[in-house]
């Protein structure tokens, strides 16, 4: 996705920029940290800020990357990936995260509650009905039991 644009931490958020596709793929070319935690009022992770825009593009590099799906959220007025992209109504990017290991049972519970609740607050009721979907899913496979 030519032009996407996100905000990047590099090496534990002492820099930050508006980047493209391009840009994110060099900067971790040259040893960007991509999993540096947030700050801790309104930070997010690179990933976090990539599923909250909606910018799929540059989520799939990080993601290539290893970026940690499951990043905790900053400590104040903080969003998971999984709840900023339902927060926002993205219904691909939440899609991506949970085809990415985005863990939405056990110790991922409540990102799922949360994310939930955050769809459903923004009127963003596929997002909901997906999550719903895949955590159903999720229980119906005997395996999980």
């Amino acid at each position: 996705m030519a032009g996407s644009k996100v905000w990047l931490h590099i090496h534990e958020g002492a820099l930050t920029c508006l980047c493209s596709k391009e840009l994110v793929e060099l900067l971790i070319e040259y040893g960007a940290e991509i999993n540096s935690p947030p700050a801790e009022k309104f930070g997010a992770t690179a990933l976090q800020f990539a599923a909250i825009g909606g910018y799929i593009g540059i989520a799939f590099v990080l993601l290539g990357h290893e970026a940690d799906v499951n990043a905790p959220p900053a400590r104040s007025e903080g969003r998971t990936a999984l709840e900023g992209a339902a927060e926002h109504g993205r219904t691909d990017m939440v899609q991506i995260l949970l085809n990415s290991g985005c863990i939405i049972t056990g110790d991922g519970q409540e990102q799922y509650e949360r994310a939930l609740e955050r769809a459903s607050e923004n009127g963003h009721h596929a997002v909901r009905k997906l999550l719903e979907g895949h955590y159903a899913q999720y229980y119906a496979d005997p395996t999980n039991s």
